[in-house]
């Protein structure tokens, strides 16, 4: 299932348990590990069938077990799997097992591996990983959401007196679901829809939110891991579980509910988030100042102090200023003067950089490409595409910040800058607001700008998102060098 570079060393301590280590100087780029996922499975609350085989959509039931739905285009699925309903301990559990409760499907899956004597060894790391049910029994998180959708259908279709060797339980069903959850990684199938792929390395690897490995996924589903940074010998291999484009106290939200961790990284503990200030309020005393989340010797927040005059800002007034600000977003509904008038009215109580008017930009660009992309504006207005441009490139330096060396998220952010670049440029050199000298130079930021995209995302497999991504970038780089010649000389 995993084939580790021979660059990493798989070590062991108390406080992180088993995870990798760099065994030498390894480069940006360097392959560290290649995985295959162990299962893809739909997400829990999929309602939709899916073919056994190829995870497309499926309206037809395989005709031999009559219990897995396959597409028109494939006629059979895995064989201990579809043995085990047609003939074997299965055959006599109701075949609609699937049809009625199609969220059973990823735990299923896994059952079923683990009773097949050739892949039971393949699931060893993931059902050795220890839980704390207690914790996720009486916390927030999927509890109820897999006793109603995947426990309880199971074990009301009697599959668990089938499988009595396995010695199943409600609390071990749940345990296994948790499992399933803490080590998957959203991947997308041929037709778009999102799965997920569970993968026993590549995703319990220990959680930094500035990682320095990148994931790639491919078509098929496979899972590679390089460098993104200079590793040297001993530094342990760190990937993100959260998004880098949150702020702190978001970034530990969701990591106490997806992995029951108190993130204490380097960007956690630092106010400034990496000099980002993603997180930084305006000060209400002094002009200059931002405030910044005050901790005490334990970890734990306090009061915001501002940074030029030390004036306090009241936590308490902070979570209400940010709770107002996210329903706001909510009900914001995809509306393009409705986000402008949030912009405007939220940048002088928060930093620039914050992580919700960032929210608000990323919303507006996207607005504004989706028009452009559906030719909504039948001529494009250049005050529109000059706010895109605008917007794109407030994002870049954050995104350039928060996921150092090769980074995908930094690359994405070049695509959409070049794109808007490039239209709006085109447009304002074909109506004469742009002069030939003009143009070029602009043309010649663009192509520094496809070029750097490149360079971040030549390592990604040619069978993935980000591959045909870079073959767009590289025919919208011939385009500018083809321009570059005509106009440049």
């Amino acid at each position: 299932m995993q084939d580790f570079g021979e660059n990493i060393q798989q070590a062991h301590n108390e406080k992180l348990g088993r995870h990798l280590v760099a065994g030498m100087s390894i480069e940006p780029g360097e392959t560290l590990l290649e995985e295959r996922p162990l299962l893809v499975t739909p997400h829990w609350e999929c309602g939709q069938l899916k073919c056994a085989q190829c995870l497309q959509e499926s309206y037809v039931i395989c005709r031999r077990c009559q219990v897995y739905p396959l597409c028109m285009d494939c006629t059979q699925h895995d064989s201990f799997e579809c043995e085990f309903f047609a003939s074997g301990s299965g055959k006599d559990i109701c075949k609609d097992l699937l049809i009625k409760n199609y969220g059973i499907c990823g735990l299923l899956k896994l059952l079923l591996l683990l009773e097949d004597p050739a892949t039971r060894g393949d699931c060893q790391g993931l059902i050795e990983h220890p839980v704390n049910l207690e914790e996720h029994r009486h916390g927030e998180g999927m509890w109820q959401e897999h006793e109603e959708q995947v426990v309880r259908p199971l074990i009301e279709s009697g599959l668990l007196g089938v499988l009595p060797s396995q010695q199943l339980s409600s609390d071990l069903l749940h345990a296994y679901c948790i499992r399933i959850d803490s080590n998957a990684f959203e991947v997308t199938a041929r037709d778009g829809d999102t799965l997920k792929g569970v993968f026993v390395c590549g995703a319990s690897l220990p959680h930094h939110c500035v990682p320095n490995v990148v994931v790639a996924l491919d078509e098929q589903f496979n899972m590679k891991l390089y460098a993104a940074v200079p590793l040297q010998p001993g530094d342990i291999i760190y990937n993100s579980y959260t998004n880098p484009l949150m702020g702190t106290s978001q970034r530990q939200h969701q990591l106490r509910l997806s992995r029951r961790l108190e993130c204490t990284c380097s960007r956690c503990l630092d106010p400034t988030e990496m000099g980002t200030h993603m997180s930084s309020m305006k000060c209400r005393e002094c002009d200059e100042g931002y405030a910044v989340c005050e901790v005490d010797a334990n970890g734990r927040p306090g009061d915001w102090s501002c940074l030029q005059c030390q004036a306090l800002l009241p936590a308490a007034s902070v979570h209400q200023l940010l709770a107002e600000v996210g329903g706001s977003l909510v009900e914001a509904r995809g509306d393009l003067q409705v986000y402008e008038s949030l912009l405007t009215q939220y940048k002088s109580m928060l930093h620039p950089n914050h992580f919700l008017l960032l929210d608000i930009k990323q919303n507006i660009a996207s607005i504004l490409r989706a028009a452009v992309l559906m030719n909504s504006m039948e001529q494009p207005c250049k005050k529109l595409l000059a706010r895109r441009v605008e917007l794109c490139s407030d994002l870049l330096p954050v995104c350039r910040a928060v996921v150092p060396g090769l980074s995908k998220l930094y690359a994405i952010g070049l695509f959409e800058y070049l794109m808007a670049l490039q239209e709006l440029v085109d447009i304002q050199f074909a109506e004469s607001d742009l002069d030939k000298k003009g143009y070029v130079a602009q043309l010649r930021i663009a192509s520094q700008v496809a070029k750097e995209a490149l360079d971040l995302l030549r390592y990604e497999p040619e069978n993935s998102a980000e591959g045909y991504l870079s073959d767009r970038i590289s025919i919208e780089l011939e385009r500018i060098d083809s321009d570059l010649k005509k106009y440049g000389r």
